[in-house]
């Protein structure tokens, strides 16, 4: 086993830095190799990092053998190639939400890392924050009670991109709680969305998901906000959750409110609940930090992440199926 894997990275964009930044703080890898089509970019690394070999063509990087794994951090529409190329040369696989941009690519990737015993880590990064790993504590001890309904608003002013709509963008950190926190996929899944400029892919868009035991989710996203929002609600039959992710500090609090079916004669009354209010404490580690670190635990000690494959390709495969009932309109569709 070894005891110190060599991370490659392919994009230092948008998202890139903070990657190669939590992966040089790693105790179990260090960064030998990166890679970005902005020769600028690449200098400003080799100036502050001149250990650190550069290139420009990510097929060098994958076919190094100072590289073991490979963090992709690059547009959608290049997972898919840039995933194979890893597989063919043996790396281990970190690569950006989402997956793919398809259920058939997608399912292809994760086969083949499979076959070859490749560690594929998908970045849904909201699955490693303290809040939600909170959530999922109380919900598995039932502290809110029945669960009813998961209601989401993640809007913005956003960066408009030619190759994906707002749920490959937006949505996915849902999708990717939803799949974590309830353990199981959605019946059905209906969408409605709309594009406000010309030969752009949909800015807004709304998702309703149905689950087993009248479990609802709704999701609005939108690329065409004036402010940012990041808030979920998440009810339940003895209290309800409000998770603000904007929130320096108090990103949770739970809420003892609720309703109280009465029956007289007959007929049913509705009576309300007020109690007292909980901020749980957080201690807000950075997530992405513990992603990365989990990407190389499970590659040292030959573990299955917590978003491997799998659930990356059930997560496209939501969007794929959100988008379908889009073009038709919003009609339900089961999922399959």
């Amino acid at each position: 086993m070894k005891k110190n894997i060599k991370i490659g990275i392919i994009g230092l964009g948008y998202w890139g830095p903070n990657l190669l930044r939590n992966f040089q703080s790693s105790k179990h890898c260090h960064v030998t190799y990166v890679c970005d089509i902005n020769k600028k970019i690449l200098d400003n690394i080799k100036k502050n990092n001149p250990l650190i070999s550069t290139t420009t063509n990510y097929k060098e990087l994958i076919k190094n053998s100072k590289v073991d794994a490979v963090v992709i951090s690059t547009p959608i529409k290049t997972h898919y190639e840039i995933s194979l190329d890893c597989i063919k040369n043996g790396k281990h696989i970190f690569v950006e939400k989402p997956l793919s941009d398809s259920i058939k690519k997608a399912r292809e990737i994760v086969i083949k890392a499979k076959r070859k015993n490749l560690t594929l880590f998908v970045d849904h990064t909201f699955i490693y924050t303290d809040s939600i790993i909170k959530i999922k504590k109380l919900l598995e001890k039932k502290a809110i009670g029945k669960l009813l309904y998961y209601d989401s608003t993640r809007i913005n002013l956003g960066l408009f991109q030619d190759d994906a709509n707002v749920l490959w963008d937006l949505a996915v950190h849902d999708i990717s709680i939803l799949l974590y926190l309830m353990n199981s996929m959605p019946i059905s899944v209906s969408a409605t969305g709309h594009s406000h400029i010309k030969n752009k892919p949909e800015n807004i868009g709304f998702i309703t998901l149905k689950f087993k035991n009248n479990f609802v989710a709704h999701i609005n996203v939108n690329w065409l906000s004036p402010v940012k929002i990041r808030q979920t609600l998440i009810g339940g039959s003895k209290k309800m959750i409000v998770y603000n992710d904007i929130e320096p500090s108090e990103k949770i609090k739970i809420y003892d409110k609720g309703i109280t079916e009465n029956w007289e004669r007959k007929k049913l009354f509705i009576s309300y609940r007020t109690g007292d209010s909980v901020i749980p404490h957080l201690d807000n580690s950075e997530a992405l930090s513990r992603a990365s670190d989990h990407f190389i635990h499970c590659i040292l000690h030959n573990k299955t992440p917590i978003t491997d494959g799998n659930i990356g390709l059930k997560v496209v495969s939501i969007i794929e199926t959100a988008i379908k009932s889009m073009k038709k309109n919003g009609v339900s569709i089961k999922i399959k």
